[in-house]
């Protein structure tokens, strides 16, 4: 099977739930087609960089599926007869994939992304913190400027 990602912008006048189906009308589609869904990604509603009919905005959604050709051909069919479907384009990753590994890679990015949030939002602990503050200050009192002398080139007046 191929690997795809196809994108797709709806109508941004339609409801949560008409927008939730019309994702798992396209998904079924690829499922029944003899393909496997990798991943949904909804990137919501946005500003189209120029008007499509008299719509200004759109809710983007991106598929990335494991699928033959003639999945990938039959939702793009369904895609141009959607009404509610503004644009779509679909693009071929890559041409062998195994779904099942890419979907565990895929997790596990989404799991070290998480880890590395979680680990910058945490706060410092106070012990840490008290011992960088003195840190700071003794360098401070280590740069503080001398008195000009005669061997470092300034003159003093007396």
């Amino acid at each position: 099977m191929r690997r795809y990602e196809t994108i797709f912008i709806l109508r941004s006048d339609l409801g949560e739930a008409q927008i939730n189906e019309s994702i798992r009308r396209f998904a079924g589609i690829i499922a029944s087609s003899g393909g496997e869904l990798i991943e949904t990604d909804e990137w919501g509603s946005r500003e189209l960089a120029y008007n499509i009919g008299r719509e200004r905005r759109g809710h983007y959604v991106r598929l990335d599926y494991a699928a033959p050709g003639t999945a990938m051909n039959e939702l793009e069919r369904n895609l141009k007869l959607a009404d509610d479907v503004l644009r779509y384009l679909s693009v071929l990753v890559a041409l062998e994939a195994d779904a099942a590994k890419l979907r565990g890679e895929i997790e596990s990015r989404k799991q070290r992304l998480a880890e590395v949030r979680a680990a910058a939002a945490a706060p410092e602990p106070i012990a840490e913190m008290a011992e960088g503050a003195a840190t700071v200050a003794e360098g401070a009192e280590e740069q503080e400027p001398s008195e000009p002398t005669e061997s470092d080139g300034g003159t003093q007046s007396d």
